[in-house]
């Protein structure tokens, strides 16, 4: 039978999923699996079940509420905990898995989330949303359903049309809008009763808990520093507090951390984070891992030595909420197991440990040509994962990643990468879930990788997918896809938007320029200070060393799309050069000026990224305008879209507007596509019609100006 073309409305087909948790025993996993609801028009996220050896098929264990997540097993695995918004907003709620109904078991009016159990079962830990210096929020025991969800309206309403007063320098954030005057607070909720314990205070939230194994004390990730306003992500320390509650002690400042994790036998915390070279590659650092004794006099850097971060930033259209993992001990102790990024891979690896320091060289045990973005383990063997492939966005499966593993060696950034494929290893995988079969029926393809060299003799990565039905010896018009970030990467990893432009007839080009994460702490940071120069460089270059090797690509018809950086990288090139036909820039920067009080990340990205501080001397504010496109604006003649969502706080409306105005304004033709209640994650999970709509605009711009 005939396979058919991915269609635009395929978008919404896709099953999705994240966060695997194995039970205590190892022998049965709990995964969320989200997929879109079109009556609704949002999504569900429930959870599944599913034994690891793949002796029963998963099944779906919740179905009741739009968002179920957040797993955590009972130390006998008896009881699931799990958070749901099915009723009084997401609360905790408690699952006899050997039979039974779930029951609500806290009523905050903030809700909660992060949730872990104490080692005897008879506590819950989690984070609830606090005013600042004060107590958490809770509802009447007898309040219905009903009533809470007025309650939950009138206060939306009063929000909404409420004036407000802002004294923080970082008072609202993208997905979230304004900020309530509230901080995340850790809690502990008797099991049994359901009343809760508010254990921390103060006007700065923590994240992160962990649980030590004698369960005594809890690590928690806070900035409690004097300068916390504008060195917001140099202070994320690790504190320690009494699991009775008590005052919080600082663990080390040496490291900003992203993760904590304790040793089995509580000896040390693996912490996931940045050291002192934070203050080299500000928010370009890469991930690293730390050994930190409890009481903070021993730091052991365990990633030293390795070329590559321990983090996963490759990007998709099709892929679940959920964070990874950060790091995961073996019971023994002997070995710690994280995912790193390689040239467009994401892959596990393990750190075997001995005493304290590394016993051995830090390896890839499981990866190959595609994107693993989450896992668990109990050995540091058996793992569960999940990953996605260019042509299928997530699988459910069990490998036994035992042996050596894979070496890891620094490449020199003008050594050429290496272009052969890499199998999948593990090779024997048992899947577990049964998600988008109906894949099997689309006619999709596997993207064809090629490296190139670029500016300062560096090579560099990029890919291409050739049109559906691509007949031999003819050209097809091409569209040059440009990720945002710019610290993130395209990978082995699928993109609805790419292959479904593939079956309209184009062929797709996108590339990792300098700047892009996988390729090494240097290559990462180089973008910073200098956006527009060698990045842009890059970007050109891996096009043209694609129109030169894939005899398919038709030079004289092409395009270019790209959005959030992708879109300033747009907005950029359609300013100094005519190369393309048309251009599509999505939630764009523009005028960096505005940018560094108008977003919510503006005075930490800016300072960051182009190291302009406040910019309150000439030279500062020339810097900022030289890197702006809006400089540039009067010298567009390519046929430009502007695709902008409304709420979007990241990149916020005013950049699409100005660049639109001035454009306009020089005579220059512009359109400008304004996408209500959507803000900057529109492509990755808006609203599953104004997804449609997007789409529909960046390829309606693009046929409509497209050369014969």
């Amino acid at each position: 039978m005939d396979k058919r073309h991915l269609t635009v409305e395929d978008v919404q087909r896709f099953e999705l999923a994240a966060t695997p948790v194995l039970s205590p025993d190892g022998t049965r996993v709990i995964y969320e699996r989200t997929v879109a609801d079109t009556e609704d028009n949002g999504y569900r996220t429930h959870l599944w079940i599913a034994p690891v050896d793949g002796s029963a098929p998963a099944r779906a264990l919740t179905g009741i509420g739009k968002r179920n997540a957040g797993a955590a097993w009972s130390p006998d695995g008896a009881t699931l905990a799990f958070v749901s918004n099915r009723s009084h907003g997401s609360q905790a709620w408690l699952l006899p898995l050997n039979g039974g109904e779930a029951a609500r078991l806290t009523r905050l009016r903030r809700g909660i989330s992060s949730l872990v159990w104490a080692p005897d079962g008879r506590t819950l830990f989690g984070l609830v949303p606090t005013p600042y210096d004060g107590n958490i929020e809770l509802f009447d025991p007898d309040l219905s359903e009903k009533e809470a969800q007025k309650q939950f309206e009138k206060e939306d309403k009063e929000w909404t049309e409420g004036a407000k007063r802002f004294d923080r320098l970082h008072y609202k954030m993208n997905g979230m809008g304004l900020k309530p005057h509230r901080v995340p607070q850790l809690v502990a909720v008797d099991v049994t009763t359901g009343d809760v314990t508010q254990l921390t205070r103060g006007d700065m939230g923590v994240s992160a808990p962990a649980l030590s194994p004698d369960g005594q004390t809890i690590a928690v990730i806070s900035n409690r520093h004097a300068n916390r306003e504008t060195e917001q992500q140099e202070h994320q320390h690790v504190y320690l507090i009494p699991a009775t509650g008590g005052e919080l002690t600082l663990l080390t400042d040496k490291i900003s951390a992203r993760d904590v994790a304790w040793s089995p036998d509580g000896q040390y915390l693996a912490v996931v984070g940045v050291g002192e070279e934070m203050y080299r590659y500000r928010s370009a650092t890469q991930a690293k891992l730390f050994l930190v004794t409890p009481d903070g006099s021993g730091v052991e850097d365990l990633t030293a030595s390795f070329p590559d971060s321990l983090s996963n930033a490759c990007g998709s259209d099709v892929h679940a909420p959920g964070d990874g993992p950060g790091a995961i001990w073996a019971r023994d102790g002997h070995a710690i197991l994280a995912i790193s990024g390689r040239e467009g891979r994401s892959e596990v690896v393990r750190l075997p440990l001995a005493h304290g320091k590394l016993s051995g060289p830090i390896t890839a045990v499981m990866g190959g040509d595609r994107n693993v973005f989450a896992f668990d383990t109990r050995d540091g063997e058996h793992l569960v994962a999940i990953y996605g492939t260019p042509t299928d966005p997530s699988r459910v499966v069990t490998v036994h990643a035992a042996g050596p593993g894979r070496p890891r060696p620094a490449r020199p950034l003008t050594e050429p990468i290496p272009e052969s494929p890499v199998a999948p290893f593990p090779a024997e995988e048992t899947r577990l879930d049964g998600d988008n079969q109906w894949l099997a029926e689309v006619e999709l393809v596997e993207p064809e990788a090629f490296t190139y060299t670029s500016a300062d003799d560096w090579s560099a990565q990029g890919w291409v997918i050739r049109p559906v039905g691509a007949e031999p010896g003819k050209k097809y018009p091409v569209i040059l896809e440009i990720h945002g970030g710019p610290q993130t990467n395209y990978g082995h990893m699928m993109f609805h938007e790419m292959q479904w432009l593939a079956a309209q007839g184009y062929a797709v080009v996108y590339t990792n320029p300098r700047g892009s994460t996988s390729y090494g702490q240097e290559f990462v940071n180089a973008v910073r200070l200098h956006y527009g120069e060698n990045d842009a460089v890059d970007v050109l270059n891996g096009l043209d060393a694609a129109l030169a090797r894939f005899d398919y690509l038709d030079a004289d018809r092409v395009a270019v799309t790209g959005g959030s950086y992708g879109g300033f990288m747009t907005n950029w090139l359609v300013g100094h050069t005519q190369r393309f036909f048309a251009a599509v820039s999505q939630r764009s920067i523009s005028n960096w000026v505005s940018f560094y009080g108008a977003s919510d990340i503006g005075p930490t990205f800016v300072e960051h990224q182009l190291g302009v501080a406040r910019f309150d001397t000439p030279e500062e504010r020339e810097t900022l305008w030289r890197m702006s496109p809006l400089a540039y604006a009067a010298h567009v003649t390519t046929p430009l879209l502007l695709v902008h969502s409304e709420e979007d706080l990241r990149c916020p409306m005013e950049q699409a507007e100005q660049f639109y105005t001035v454009i306009k304004r020089h005579g220059g033709e512009v359109a400008l596509f304004r996408v209500p209640q959507a803000n900057h994650d529109l492509s990755r999970n808006g609203k599953p019609k104004l997804r449609l709509a997007r789409l529909g605009a960046l390829h309606d711009w693009i046929e409509s100006h497209r050369p014969q």
